[in-house]
């Protein structure tokens, strides 16, 4: 099954080539020709590079978190659980007071938060509401503005929209490891069961399409169904909330339903399927792999590893694996900044292939190296730490190694040689791109 996954990866990081130029989102940001602040966004004006950021909204932290701009941080709401923000000062949307003490110089929050809205604006803070998305074009949308509100116009503005598709790159690779069937898989999510769930006008909708199932719901809107509309939907499988699965047993409305008479109930915490950074795809591998349950079969994981683990493991394993057939498959050693030898002189030239090294090299670790080892993980989804380390490494010299512009290259054009092949004569004393000289 692993070698199944495999392959599928390869050929779908193929495809991704053509996805990552802009799209044709407009109107959503002003100011994005001038490429600097200051930047209007909903009709919020920032006039500069906000240092000191709080975000109220659990989802739009996800999304900054995403973006790689939890620098800007300085405080967020108590329901911002990510690990990533675990050292900011927590503070409530409605207690005005403990804001100012943080005084930010910009509030992020959502619709959620509406009611703190206008209180904030009134002790004088810039407060900018930023709706969820709701599809994939939307989510290019999200993005975009709170890029741009971070980072500015023209290069906040382009950050966001490929952040957005570089996640939704990864649900296209997940849309293409579910099998195939002649039926139609049909799910929902439920909060209660008093008629709250996943409806039609969330991105939770969409994300279900790209995981292979079809939202029961799809056609509400709101969050609200009723109790007809779930026992005449009759879902294959249900995802719900913790603590919902016994609920639905034990109600005697519900004994018929497929997915509870099959014990294919899933349960998957709200954050799952409300957060829009990278939880996104998450949601999508556990969706998936509740769905199809033949997805983890022949793993090697053990048997009470939680479906998400599971798939993420299978995805994961094969984008590290995945090389040209003629690869030695090197054991990688991490590069750090102000190493000098021919594996660096080697990663340049796979940088430079790349193009994001543009500048000559001879095999030395400088600064400017690192800063393109920094860019190469961004566009690829990885830390951005600007050292070479043994995952990073794996992915430049794999086959789905992304270039600056974010496309996967032709398969002929793959490298041929990691690190510890081969042998490169050129490694010369020329001047260093990074202003250093090789020392022989």
């Amino acid at each position: 099954m692993i070698k199944k996954l495999l392959a599928v990866i390869l050929c779908a990081g193929l495809v991704l080539a053509g996805m990552a130029g802009c799209s044709n989102v407009s109107d959503l940001v002003s100011g994005v020709a001038a490429g600097e602040f200051p930047v209007t966004i909903n009709d919020v004006t920032i006039g500069g590079r906000p240092s000191k950021v709080a975000v109220l909204s659990p989802s739009l932290a996800d999304v900054v978190l995403a973006l790689g701009c939890e620098t800007q941080l300085a405080a967020c709401s108590g329901a911002c659980t990510q690990g990533g923000l675990a050292s900011l000062t927590k503070v409530d949307p409605g207690d005005v007071q403990a804001i100012s003490a943080v005084n930010p110089d910009l509030i992020l929050l959502d619709p959620g938060c509406a009611g703190a809205e206008q209180a904030l604006k009134e002790a004088g803070f810039t407060v900018l509401n930023i709706a969820p998305a709701v599809n994939r074009e939307d989510f290019e949308r999200l993005y975009s503005q709170v890029s741009s509100a971070l980072c500015g116009g023209g290069p906040g503005y382009d950050k966001g929209i490929e952040c957005a598709q570089d996640i939704f790159g990864v649900l296209d690779d997940i849309n293409r490891l579910v099998p195939q069937q002649d039926t139609v898989t049909t799910a929902c999510y439920l909060y209660d069961l008093n008629g709250s769930a996943v409806t039609g006008d969330t991105l939770t909708s969409t994300i279900m399409t790209y995981c292979g199932v079809t939202n029961i719901f799809s056609s509400l809107s709101g969050g609200q169904y009723s109790e007809d509309d779930l026992r005449v939907s009759n879902p294959t499988v249900i995802f719900c909330r913790p603590g919902l699965t016994e609920e639905l047993r034990n109600d005697s409305r519900y004994n018929n339903l497929m997915a509870v008479r099959d014990g294919n109930i899933v349960e998957l915490e709200p954050s799952e399927v409300e957060w829009q950074g990278r939880t996104v795809i998450n949601a999508a591998i556990a969706i998936s792999g509740g769905a199809y349950p033949e997805m983890l079969e022949e793993t090697s994981i053990g048997e009470n590893t939680d479906p998400t683990s599971k798939i993420e493991d299978n995805v994961s394993s094969a984008l590290a694996s995945a090389r040209p057939e003629d690869s030695s498959a090197p054991e990688y050693e991490q590069l750090s900044p102000e190493d000098q030898s021919e594996e660096v002189y080697k990663m340049q030239e796979r940088l430079e292939e790349l193009r994001y090294l543009d500048t000559e090299y001879d095999g030395y670790y400088g600064e400017h190296t690192g800063e393109c080892v920094k860019e190469f993980q961004r566009v690829n989804g990885l830390e951005q730490t600007g050292v070479a380390d043994v995952d990073t490494l794996k992915r430049l010299y794999s086959t789905l190694a992304k270039d600056k512009d974010g496309k996967v290259p032709a398969i002929e054009n793959a490298p041929t040689m990691g690190p510890n092949s081969g042998d490169n004569s050129s490694s010369s004393s020329s001047e260093d791109g990074d202003g250093s000289s090789s020392e022989g």
